[in-house]
């Protein structure tokens, strides 16, 4: 972003006035003036520097031994309450580079910046900088700098201080502080943003009592023109600190919907942890079935070594020993309608069994006669099956017996 917006605000009944500069700080253009809103369409794609008026801002200076910019804002109210009018909880402090006289500070109260930040913002105007317009004169060595304009005028001394003064104080205002200047920053010289016959009639004596060696500049567009420089060569006060940091619209719409983020980014946590959790869990539960899958595979076949796939394995076992297929196929069926009888019969258990030439012979013991004969008449049930009892002993407490099963259609 190369161009830069440079906005006075209103003030005492002066409009607001804008002007268009390059990144060298020159004009693009004639200045305007009207209202904020007026000003903001010119705002887009541009960088915005805010110019208030310095009559509203005190400039002091504050010895800090730090460095530290949030302790130095954090000390400056108390370094400054003895020199000040007002509570320092009503008043914002905004701290400029360190100079030879400790560390510049403009003081303005809380409620005319609130004023400033509502009329910019409710004009769609977010600014990257707000300096007082006096502060954006020019620094010049051994030389008084001012600027006319309307009823007041801006002066910069070579110290780097400033003030807005009205004219009638303008004399004593300029002798107070040329007094209190050291003999090696002593005015030699003064550069007056004017020409000399539009100044009034009492400037023009003060500079002439005075014996300063005075150059003049007229600005066509008057002291705005001056405010297109460089912030950092004139030594300027960013007030956009602290409280104050006026944030974008992207920024402000994250801070209005931030606390419903993060409460959207904790529910996303605890749901992927939980589903790390259930992942986990089932992976340990696959990883027990595949261990239980293998003991009896392996009890199944215990001559097998390697276990690729348990299921056609075993298939492929059972048409072995059957001699087909098929047979294998009415082994499973008969198999699982066992299994099926087993669930209802808690007491019985199979000892053993055989398949040949399509009879299933069970070897089962349970704790009593009626168990087994249950389990007999349920597997009889099935039409598909012939069940015969051929054995029972009863020994011990436990009655074992055998069971042969045949397909009906066998």
């Amino acid at each position: 972003m190369s161009e830069t917006l440079l906005l006075r605000m209103p003030d005492s009944g002066r409009p607001a006035q804008w002007l268009v500069v390059d990144a060298f700080g020159n004009s693009m253009g004639q200045f305007h003036s009207g209202t904020l809103q007026d000003a903001a369409a010119s705002a887009s794609g541009r960088r915005l520097r805010v110019c208030v008026p310095g009559s509203a801002v005190l400039l002091l200076h504050a010895n800090i031994p730090s460095s530290n910019s949030q302790k130095i804002l954090q000390a400056v109210p108390f370094a400054l309450e003895d020199r000040l009018a007002q509570d320092v909880d009503n008043l914002h402090f905004a701290v400029g580079t360190r100079d030879a006289q400790g560390y510049p500070v403009a003081v303005v109260t809380k409620t005319r910046m609130q004023q400033w930040q509502h009329e910019l913002t409710d004009a769609g105007l977010i600014p990257a900088e707000m300096l007082p317009d006096v502060l954006t004169l020019p620094v010049r060595e051994k030389t008084l700098v001012m600027a006319p304009d309307d009823r007041q005028t801006l002066i910069r001394f070579p110290d780097g201080t400033a003030i807005s003064v009205e004219q009638s104080l303008l004399a004593f205002m300029v002798q107070k502080h040329l007094s209190a200047l050291s003999a090696a920053e002593a005015c030699t010289a003064a550069l007056v943003y004017a020409a000399e016959e539009a100044l009034p009639p009492e400037v023009r004596e003060m500079l002439s009592a005075m014996q300063l060696e005075v150059t003049y500049r007229p600005l066509s567009a008057g002291p705005i023109s001056l405010m297109a420089g460089n912030a950092r060569e004139t030594r300027a006060i960013n007030l956009l600190q602290g409280d104050f940091i006026l944030q974008d619209s992207a920024t402000a719409h994250w801070n209005r919907w931030r606390i419903a983020a993060l409460l959207l980014a904790v529910f996303a946590s605890v749901f992927v942890i939980q589903q790390a959790i259930s992942e986990f869990k089932l992976r340990r539960e696959i990883s027990q079935l595949n261990n239980q899958v293998g003991v009896l595979f392996h009890q199944a076949l215990p001559n097998v070594t390697r276990m690729v796939d348990p299921q056609a394995q075993i298939q492929q076992r059972l048409a072995q020993l059957t001699g087909s297929g098929t047979n294998s196929e009415g082994l499973l069926v008969m198999l699982t309608d066992v299994g099926t009888a087993l669930q209802t019969q808690h007491s019985v258990q199979i000892q053993s069994f055989s398949f040949h030439n399509g009879n299933l012979e069970l070897q089962v013991q349970a704790d009593n006669i009626d168990s087994l004969n249950n389990m007999k008449d349920l597997l009889a049930r099935n039409p598909a099956l012939h069940v015969q009892m051929d054995s029972l002993n009863t020994s011990s407490g436990n009655t074992t017996g055998r069971l042969t099963v045949t397909g009906s259609g066998k």
